[in-house]
């Protein structure tokens, strides 16, 4: 067999800041893009103000977090999935005329978008959505069951079949590359980490369970979302769900 080619050890290299590199970083990579997205062609359900539920600390959330795969067969609530996606990723303050979310973003250029693929959710047909982040809304892209697409697509796991709603991360990469460059990817790839750890400390603190899925199709699932998987692309999966 040849030797696989160490591409995640080839980019930390190539993507070190230097000096030089420092310096050259000044000159952009294009123009900004508008941290947000929005489909204002498709039905929109506004979501109920998020309201705290006061269940566990932030200390016991992190003693009790843990990667849960099973789930029960109840539905998660419309507050609940409100709650789920604004303490996400969610807007938690306005300055300078900048929506500051809830997980930290290099430069606060936000190129995580967030697609809940609902399954069991009051007051939701299963399907498709894109979170609205300026709005605290979902628009509807594609209703239908997507289970046993999602199970496919993750390798035979069971989680996206069994969970109340998975929540797939894309990255739009230009958001963050007209500015950091060649450490675009490093800083995409951390943000979609703190998401994703919110997400685990929200569904926990919520009584539910969450886990991570890293191991999935990529072309499937960015066909599926109808993005080009390129200028943007599937970076992550969380399965939430009642337990």
């Amino acid at each position: 067999m040849g030797e696989t080619t160490d591409v995640g050890g080839f980019y930390h290299q190539w993507s070190k800041l230097g000096f030089s590199s420092v310096v050259g970083s000044l000159v952009r990579w294009g123009n900004p893009l508008p941290p947000y997205k929005d489909y204002p062609d498709a039905p929109r359900v506004q979501l109920p103000p998020p309201k705290p539920l006061n269940r566990l600390s932030l200390e016991e959330a992190i003693e009790r977090r843990r990667s849960i795969r099973d789930y029960a067969q109840e539905s998660m609530s419309l507050e609940e999935l409100s709650l789920l996606l604004h303490l996400a990723d969610g807007i938690t303050a306005h300055k300078y005329g900048i929506g500051f979310r809830a997980a930290p973003s290099a430069g606060a250029l936000y190129p995580i978008e967030i697609y809940p693929v609902v399954n069991r959710v009051e007051g939701l047909a299963p399907g498709i959505y894109h979170y609205n982040v300026r709005d605290h809304a979902l628009e509807i892209l594609r209703e239908g069951d997507f289970r046993g697409k999602l199970v496919q697509y993750c390798l035979g796991q069971e989680m996206p079949g069994m969970a109340n709603v998975v929540l797939i991360l894309t990255a739009i990469f230009q958001r963050t590359r007209w500015k950091y460059r060649e450490r675009t990817y490093r800083y995409v790839m951390l943000e979609a980490g703190h998401i994703g750890e919110n997400i685990y400390l929200a569904a926990t603190a919520m009584g539910m369970g969450a886990c991570a899925i890293g191991a999935f199709l990529d072309e499937p699932i960015n066909h599926l979302l109808d993005v080009d998987g390129v200028q943007e692309a599937v970076v992550y999966l969380l399965t939430v769900g009642k337990i």
